[in-house]
């Protein structure tokens, strides 16, 4: 029985893989980018591990750090060059993010704000939005700078929140 569940489970996967593969690719020609190849629309939906993040950062075309934390968190330490919006707002910054680059938001540890922002980014046409995997702590732990305002030297730490320890309520669009 076990067998069969995990067999139907890798299945289901795939063919969601699959689908996902096929949009983005079809999006992203559809928008003239040249900013994705093939084998990066392969990767799970939505997520993006922070040494790809990494990588996209170091290309010409760079990409956009949203930290969707609220402003004291972002103060206490954030990626070089994020851009701060808390989750719930994220929609106002539509006119202003790009098509062609990734768009990768972060909390904590991207358990429910990044997720819940990403996937309003998705519905309103933006299929260059990602998570990036384990958040700013998986940033952090993988040896990636972060800045703090108004510090000299960057939080051995970051200070954890009980912002990220339950699920966020939806944004004010939300059905």
């Amino acid at each position: 029985m076990q067998r069969t569940a995990n067999r139907n489970s890798a299945r289901r996967r795939g063919r969601a893989a699959a689908w996902w593969t096929a949009g983005l690719a079809l999006g992203m020609a559809a928008m003239g980018s040249g900013a994705f190849s093939a084998e990066e629309a392969e990767a799970p939906p939505l997520y993006v591990s922070p040494a790809d993040a990494k990588a996209w950062a170091e290309r010409p075309a760079g990409v956009v750090f949203l930290d969707v934390r609220e402003a004291d968190e972002f103060a206490a330490g954030h990626l070089p060059g994020a851009r701060n919006i808390p989750h719930q707002a994220v929609d106002s910054l539509i006119p202003e993010l790009p098509h062609d680059r990734p768009v990768v938001l972060y909390c904590i540890h991207s358990a429910h704000r990044a997720p819940a922002a990403a996937r309003r980014l998705r519905e309103r046409g933006f299929p260059n939005a990602y998570v990036m995997e384990g958040g700013i702590v998986a940033w952090q732990a993988g040896g990636q700078e972060i800045r703090a305002n108004g510090l000299a030297s960057v939080p051995a730490v970051l200070p954890k929140t009980d912002r990220c320890s339950a699920p966020m309520s939806p944004g004010p669009d939300a059905p």
